[in-house]
């Protein structure tokens, strides 16, 4: 296939771009700078000079493709959220507009936290109740936009990720607090650190956004997650083992001076989503590495020793 990816130069969209090559896929990457198309030359991929707003872009290459694969999203968390939200609508509406009534895929991305908690605190799925409570629970308005274009003759599909996806060192989250352990000289979790997260391994999400381009049906969701039993207490402890800290207890006031109000509730946020669909509908099957141990011993140590250099 022919493959328009948007957020090619992003951690998950590098490794997607470099699966699909490897898969004997073409990959034409939306690219903001020269650096960006240095890196997707280096992956074999071509770059294509635009960014969420260069719309007569996502249309033309939306046109040429025969998947899209929709990975960029405005992460600026000073920026307007209803301006996030009207920018990525746009964007989406540009690269469906090509493939109407063609049944080509428009795989886009979620977050499984849109979803709340189970109340017994068991796994939920993607029919289970939306979060009228988390700090980014409008990011579902997002995915119904894109989800609507199915009417239109497209086989759009959403992959809600988990809060951490991870792996080769990178992420946005866990190498964050790892610096925030680093400079505090400690590493924290909330009273008992017994709230559970979800987790996948960055090379297991592109893995999964390229079945859905292959085998996803119209409107489907999935869950991409790889885990979902790591307890914040255990997050906290791993890190605090590969930096050589100490790992204390706090109260939500002392984390919210520490971390501020959006990354706290971010990380207090329980989340449990089944990926029970994507293993049964897409064969989707889960391989890397565990977080705990990849942070303890894997791609995180080269980040730990710098930081523990100072």
């Amino acid at each position: 296939m022919r493959i328009f990816v948007t957020g090619a130069t992003g951690y998950i969209g590098r490794v997607v771009t470099e699966q699909a090559i490897a898969a004997g896929h073409t990959v034409q990457g939306l690219s903001r700078k020269e650096e960006g198309d240095v890196q997707l030359r280096a992956l074999g991929a071509t770059p294509v000079r635009g960014d969420l707003t260069s719309l007569d872009v996502l249309r033309q290459e939306s046109a040429e493709a025969d998947a899209v694969l929709h990975l960029a999203y405005i992460h600026d968390w000073g920026m307007d959220y209803e301006e996030v939200l009207r920018i990525d609508a746009a964007a989406v509406g540009a690269l469906g507009e090509p493939l109407r009534g063609t049944g080509k895929a428009l795989v886009v991305t979620s977050s499984t936290a849109v979803v709340a908690p189970d109340p017994a605190g068991g796994e939920t799925t993607e029919d289970s109740p939306l979060s009228q409570t988390f700090v980014l629970k409008d990011r579902i308005r997002s995915e119904r936009d894109a989800l609507r274009l199915s009417e239109d003759g497209i086989r759009v599909s959403a992959i809600r990720l988990p809060p951490y996806v991870y792996g080769h060192g990178g992420s946005t989250f866990v190498p964050m607090l790892m610096q925030m352990a680093a400079k505090a000289g400690e590493s924290i979790y909330v009273n008992d650190g017994s709230i559970r997260t979800s987790d996948v391994h960055v090379d297991d999400a592109a893995t999964l956004f390229l079945l859905a381009a292959k085998a996803a049906k119209a409107g489907d969701v999935f869950n991409g997650t790889g885990s979902t039993t790591v307890t914040l207490r255990a997050l906290a402890e791993a890190i605090g083992a590969v930096l050589q800290l100490s790992v204390r207890s706090v109260n939500r006031e002392e984390a919210e001076a520490r971390w501020g109000q959006f990354l706290t509730a971010f990380v207090q946020y329980e989340n449990r989503p089944s990926n029970r669909k994507a293993v049964q509908q897409l064969g989707w099957q889960p391989q890397g590495i565990d977080l705990l141990t990849d942070i303890r011993s894997g791609s995180y140590r080269e980040l730990a020793e710098k930081l523990r250099q100072g």
